[in-house]
């Protein structure tokens, strides 16, 4: 049993699902989910009958300000040169998944930080062999070459290592096994290379600001991979990323459309579909279930050009646009 640390920019519709299937599949010693005062309010009032157990709301607002005297508005503030698509909220979002052990005193030396949007289907063991092990769910072959670049030259100029790589993957793994002598020792790194002692979150924002944006998991892989490789522990992509798929749902997608209908949903009521009832509909539409499904909720994710579109996009049956060239063609 391990420790989980989620930030949620807004309770969706797919908040449910996700902590109910975290839950259910990892049985946490505790979830903390990181988010605004006034989705702490929403979360409160919409989840009393949902199904999350050892579950703590820490506010992202004020998440720093015991340790380090800064609110979210002061770091993100301090956000200027960003690459377009990522805004600075979806930065300071990287920034509490980094300081998490910083902030939350209970966190073990190894903890689980898991991305919001990732639905557990028919996921992965955290410990394998034992060792504590996540998955690469994501193709190399494709996606927006310009950030990938920005994130390299911040791991190779900053860091001064080589970032990880792996010849199917991306470390791009929306979730991560992170050992707190790793995160401790990366921070330190931060501060030898800008000659500073300011604190380790101004002079990631730095870097970013420098080198256009920054890749939380990426940076962290490259580092354990240079301190201590044999600790780098992950399932290669050809395990479970084969299966994963990533989509566009706002709860208005094609997947919350055919869900609704399966389940006769009355449109009056509010939409937070339980994780039993998405897998019961998973398990219609699927011969062999995904390893995992991630319900993408940025509207940033229906402007990419194609050859920006992840290769876990392109296969889902889920992609707007793959229904709409299929009807097309009819």
């Amino acid at each position: 049993m391990y420790q989980f640390v989620i930030p949620i920019h807004h309770v969706n519709w797919s908040t449910r699902s996700v902590l109910e299937g975290i839950s259910q599949k990892y049985k946490p010693k505790k979830i903390y989910v990181v988010t605004s005062n006034y989705e702490i309010k929403i979360f409160k009032d919409k989840s009393k009958s949902w199904s999350i157990e050892n579950l703590t709301l820490l506010d992202e607002d004020n998440f720093f300000l015991d340790k380090y005297g800064l609110t979210k508005n002061d770091i993100i503030s301090q956000i200027s040169q960003n690459k377009p698509n990522y805004t600075p909220g979806w930065l300071y979002q990287q920034i509490i998944k980094l300081g998490a052990n910083d902030v939350i005193d209970e966190l073990e030396e190894v903890f689980i930080v898991w991305d919001s949007d990732l639905l557990p289907v028919k996921s992965w063991p955290i410990v394998d062999e034992n060792k504590e092990k996540f998955a690469l769910l994501q193709d190399k072959s494709f996606g927006n070459q310009d950030v990938l670049n920005s994130w390299k030259n911040l791991i190779t100029n900053v860091l001064d290592i080589n970032p990880v790589e792996d010849i199917r993957g991306t470390f791009t793994s929306h979730h991560m096994v992170f050992k707190k002598k790793y995160l401790k020792s990366l921070k330190s790194k931060f501060n030898d290379h800008f000659k500073s002692d300011k604190n380790w979150i101004e002079l990631v924002i730095k870097a970013a600001n420098i080198h256009g944006s920054f890749g939380e998991y990426w940076t962290y892989a490259s580092w354990v991979n240079h301190v201590n490789k044999d600790d780098l522990n992950y399932y290669p992509y050809e395990k479970y990323g084969l299966t994963t798929e990533r989509f566009y749902d706002d709860g208005n997608g094609l997947f919350s459309r055919n869900y609704k209908k399966d389940n006769n949903f009355n449109e009056q009521e509010d939409f937070y579909p339980s994780y039993s009832s998405i897998l019961n509909f998973i398990g219609k539409n699927y011969d062999t279930p995904p390893s995992s499904l991630s319900f993408e909720n940025n509207i940033r994710h229906t402007k990419k050009k194609d050859e920006n579109i992840h290769l876990e996009e392109k296969r889902s049956i889920w992609r707007e646009k793959k229904a709409y060239d299929r009807d097309k063609k009819k």
